[in-house]
C-alpha cells in the first residue's frame, strides 16, 4: 500500500528532486522505522525491523516500476513489481504458467474490498502529467516523462512541446555526447599544456 505514496496529495511529504518511486520508498522507510517496534505487534514478536529488512522494503518500492531491474532482484523486490503488474492487468495477467493466475472471482473479491477508485487510464494520465508539471526534472529519464511528452503538463497538451524538448536534452544519448565531447576537448587542452 505504501508503494504509491509518491503520488501523495500532501505535497509536503514529497521532495522536489526525487522520482515518485523514491519519495514512496523514503516515506515507507520512515514509516517502518517508526512503526515496527514491539509496541506495534500483537503477534508475540518484540523486535523492530532490522536495517536490512527496511532497506529491502525501500528497494521493493523504489524499483516497483522498473521490471528490467526488479525481476532480477531479491524476491520481495520482484514480487512487488509483479503485484504492480497485477494491479494493471488483474485476471488478464499471464506469466505463461497457465490460465487464471488471478481468477475473475479473486479479482472481484479484491476490488470489492479495495475498489479501483479512479485507477483508470485517464486517472493515471492525470497523476503522471501532474508529476511532470510539479517535478519535471524527476521525469525526463523515465516512463513518467512519456506522459508529459504525449499529453502535456495538464493532460490536454499544454506545454507539450517545451516538455518534449527538455526530455530530448536529458536523454542519455545526448548527455553522453555532450559530456564525452567536452572531455575530448579538455584532453586536447591538457595534452597541449604538457608541451
Amino acid at each position: 500500500m505504501l508503494h504509491d505514496m509518491g503520488w501523495a496529495a500532501a505535497k509536503e511529504l514529497l521532495a522536489q528532486d526525487k522520482r515518485f518511486e523514491v519519495d514512496g520508498a523514503n516515506i515507507a522507510k520512515g514509516f517502518l522505522k517508526d512503526h515496527t517496534g514491539p509496541e506495534y505487534h500483537d503477534n508475540g514478536t518484540t523486535e523492530a525491523w532490522d536495517p536490512a529488512r527496511i532497506q529491502r522494503a525501500w528497494d521493493a518500492i523504489a524499483f516497483h516500476t522498473t521490471p528490467s531491474i526488479a525481476q532480477h532482484a531479491a524476491a520481495e523486490v520482484a514480487l512487488t513489481n509483479l503485484g504492480v503488474t497485477a494491479d494493471f492487468l488483474g485476471p488478464n495477467l499471464d506469466l505463461g504458467l497457465g490460465p487464471n493466475l488471478i481468477s475473475r472471482e479473486e479479482y472481484r473479491a479484491v476490488t470489492k474490498l479495495f475498489p479501483r477508485n479512479g485507477f483508470t487510464y485517464e486517472g493515471l494520465k492525470q497523476v503522471m502529467c501532474g508529476i511532470c508539471r510539479t517535478k519535471p526534472n524527476t521525469t525526463y529519464d523515465n516512463f513518467v516523462g512519456e506522459f508529459g511528452v504525449r499529453f502535456g503538463l495538464d493532460g490536454e497538451g499544454s506545454g507539450k512541446d517545451e516538455f518534449a524538448e527538455e526530455v530530448e536534452k536529458a536523454r542519455f544519448v545526448n548527455f553522453s555526447k555532450f559530456a564525452l565531447d567536452a572531455l575530448e576537448v579538455l584532453d586536447k587542452e591538457i595534452s597541449g599544456d604538457d608541451k
